[in-house]
């Protein structure tokens, strides 16, 4: 099998391909981690507002981001693992979905049922928009969003280790101002366009016989787009909110 996406090129390497996979075990595996992720973040989100007990809010979104992100590391990485790694991953990425949501909840309230429904919204229309081939995962495209990510997740670490070392932000830009929503809107656009590089990653892989691991590390490709867009949907529609 010859690709051009990058994980399938390490997947090749590393993986025989006995057991192929289908765009239906992948379709399974996603449905099974997200559901996980739901059940837990809203677990969580319960408890923690129910209760009052922020402390737990915090721990589950800030446990959570950092311990997903080491498995989805990992997995990608390492194909290989990402049997082992999805389930604790989903269970990472719920703690991550209910602190947060927890978070925005008494900062913004109801904004994130917004942000789900727009989760949810987007998602349909992206797969459709897949489906019948108005947008199409061309080489030009997947570079674009791809770049564009890498862009977006540099300016996050610039202003994490601001915030922490420093104590200050990156000026304007994550602000309720015109240059922070453009920013914030822009981040979610880009968040979502991600979803057709996973759909293509799931239909691609199948075509080309990739081996069974990939339904995995497919779905956890998807569940982390689905959280991102989540998360940049809180974002965006905090300060709006806050803007007003």
């Amino acid at each position: 099998m010859q690709s051009n996406n990058p994980i399938l090129t390490r997947v090749e390497v590393s993986s025989d391909y006995a057991q192929p996979m289908s765009v239906q075990g992948a379709i399974q595996k996603s449905v099974l981690l997200t559901l996980i992720a739901a059940v837990v973040g809203i677990g969580l989100f319960f408890y923690s507002f129910l209760t009052a007990n922020l402390s737990i809010a915090y721990a589950g979104a800030i446990v959570g981001a950092i311990g997903g992100l080491i498995l989805a590391l990992v997995a990608t990485f390492k194909p290989n693992t990402a049997r082992t790694l999805a389930i604790p991953y989903a269970l990472f990425e719920g703690a991550f979905l209910g602190g947060i949501s927890v978070i925005f909840q008494l900062q913004f309230p109801g904004v994130p049922l917004q942000a789900l429904l727009a989760t949810f919204v987007t998602t349909l229309v992206m797969f459709v928009l897949y489906r019948t081939r108005v947008i199409r995962a061309t080489e030009k495209f997947k570079a674009v969003v791809m770049s564009a990510s890498i862009a977006i997740a540099m300016v996050f670490v610039v202003q994490i280790f601001l915030s922490l070392a420093l104590g200050s932000s990156i000026p304007y830009l994550f602000e309720s101002n015109w240059l922070g929503i453009g920013f914030a809107a822009f981040v979610a656009v880009i968040a979502s366009l991600n979803l057709i590089l996973d759909f293509d990653l799931i239909e691609t892989g199948a075509a080309q016989g990739a081996p069974k691991s990939m339904e995995w590390l497919s779905a956890i490709a998807l569940l982390a787009t689905l959280v991102w867009m989540y998360y940049s949907f809180l974002r965006l529609l905090g300060l709006l909110q806050s803007n007003d």
